[in-house]
């Protein structure tokens, strides 16, 4: 099975983009939010009912099931609260299958490539104690948007934790497993590409508010223009240097900004992170 899990919160309305790309291929859905609507910073966000009710319009297929717990615990950081929520999410999504789980502002365009690669190596589900997997993939982070595009980060390097067969994570999206692999597969992350409001509430409510001087971050954010893009380089907030640069994509809305990335960067067939021995290896593993 191909099961996604999404975490509601500050940026719910974004999830209908990301469930057109998804939703044909997969097999279940899981939403889950904090039934006293509050951030794993604590702070409440409104989450309409009528949001609830657009969702099970859309789900034709009887593929979604939502999932409401109490998430928010005070004493802990927004990154602990983050990974709690993420492991108490995939045991609701089950044993067995290939768990993705992906926010509500990702985009995973042509997602089929992915499945077919995920369906084609379904031997790893069969004991995947023995045959531990986390795919990683490459981040296309939208970095900024005006009237007529949106700014992104390029080279597309930055790595996304997005698949495993061994659900249990550690921080955030990262396993317990040291059996990574990374595939040549691209996901869309309308991160910043935001209104000011809702960029101030991101950095005041994510995981990572408490990792980084976000206050200087914003004012770096709010800095950027057509002007002087193309003079940032090297200024991730966690790192400070896997943001090589910017670059500006044409388009009137993150609907036309897939089409046209889509364009100019297809997806490609994606092969076996393995050698033909290593993955004979796996599969005689998996048998036993």
């Amino acid at each position: 099975m191909i099961k996604v899990g999404f975490l509601l919160s500050y940026d719910y309305q974004y999830i209908f983009t990301a469930l057109d790309e998804i939703y044909q291929e997969a097999d279940l859905i899981v939403m889950s939010y904090d039934v006293d609507r509050k951030t794993w910073a604590g702070n409440y966000v409104e989450i309409p009912e009528s949001f609830f009710d657009e969702v099970r319009k859309y789900d034709v297929a009887n593929k979604i099931k939502f999932y409401g717990d109490h998430f928010f615990v005070p004493g802990h950081t927004a990154m602990e609260l983050e990974t709690r929520q993420r492991n108490m999410m995939a045991k609701v999504m089950g044993k067995g299958g290939w768990h993705i789980q992906i926010d509500s502002d990702e985009y995973a365009y042509d997602f089929k490539k992915l499945v077919y690669f995920l369906r084609k190596n379904s031997f790893l589900l069969r004991n995947p104690t023995k045959t531990p997997a986390t795919f990683l993939v490459n981040f296309v982070t939208q970095f900024k948007r005006d009237n007529d595009g949106f700014y992104v980060i390029t080279p597309y390097r930055e790595a996304c934790y997005l698949v495993t067969n061994t659900p249990e994570y550690v921080k955030a999206r990262v396993t317990n497993s040291d059996k990574n692999y990374f595939l040549n597969y691209n996901l869309i992350h309308q991160s910043w590409a935001r209104s000011e409001e809702e960029i101030l509430q991101k950095i005041k409510n994510w995981g990572h508010k408490d990792d980084f001087k976000v206050d200087d971050f914003f004012e770096k954010w709010k800095n950027l223009s057509k002007e002087n893009f193309h003079l940032y380089s090297d200024f991730h907030p966690l790192d400070g240097k896997s943001w090589s640069r910017i670059e500006f994509v044409g388009s009137s809305n993150i609907q036309e900004f897939i089409e046209v990335f889509q364009e100019e960067h297809p997806q490609m067939e994606i092969f076996n992170p393995w050698s033909r021995t290593k993955r004979l290896k796996l599969f005689l593993k998996s048998l036993f």
